[in-house]
């Protein structure tokens, strides 16, 4: 089991840093398989590391606002977000092997988890009401309905509360059309990508 914790302290991090590979490392242990090279795809605005045998993508931008982060050495560049995917709703990608995820929230007296198997009813029955929720209007284009959540990580033995964001897609058809909002249907959902940031 992978704490959250865990991510969110990487968040902020340049690519070669060693607590990145430190991750991915462990993350590869626990598929057992070979070394996987990230395929980098880079933008103007964000430089993605794929790590799709992983079902991992790690997302940089520039540590200045308005730098063209594709022309950025690594060192000029910081991880703003982690997608964790469950490879279900896009078959590019392998489940995230180090699940369950684990959480420990302020909002949450409880050790909140999330596993490959946990749908959109889980998810807010855990985490509450999410703070912002779109997506989902159409048949099949653009994202399905996703919900996302402003939280703060408990620390053990300090006051310090570190804030992130959840959010996360679900996936299937009962996560799309009209009606996507329906208990009986966005509820019924499994997860399909979890973004931290």
């Amino acid at each position: 089991m992978l704490g959250v914790d865990a991510l969110v302290n990487l968040l902020g991090s340049s690519p070669g840093h060693g607590n990145i590979q430190a991750l991915i490392r462990q993350i590869q242990d626990n598929k057992s398989a070979s070394t996987v090279e990230a395929e980098v795809k880079a933008y103007p605005d964000v430089v993605y590391h794929n790590y799709q045998a992983l079902g991992l993508s790690l997302q940089y931008e520039a540590i200045s606002p308005g730098m063209d982060v594709s022309k950025c050495t690594p060192r000029d560049q910081r991880l703003a977000a982690i997608d964790i995917y469950s490879g279900l709703e896009d078959k590019r990608w392998t489940c995230f092997p180090a699940l369950p995820l684990s959480l420990h929230v302020i909002s949450s007296e409880a050790e909140i988890t999330i596993k490959y198997d946990s749908k959109g009813k889980d998810l807010v029955n855990d985490l509450g009401e999410p703070k912002r929720k779109d997506g989902g209007a159409g048949d099949r284009a653009g994202p399905a309905v996703w919900m996302e959540w402003s939280l703060q990580l408990k620390s053990e033995g300090s006051e310090e509360r570190k804030e992130f964001k959840i959010q996360i897609e679900l996936a299937g058809a009962a996560a799309r059309g009209v009606d996507r909002w329906n208990a009986e249907r966005a509820g019924t959902c499994n997860w399909a990508v979890i973004t931290i940031s």
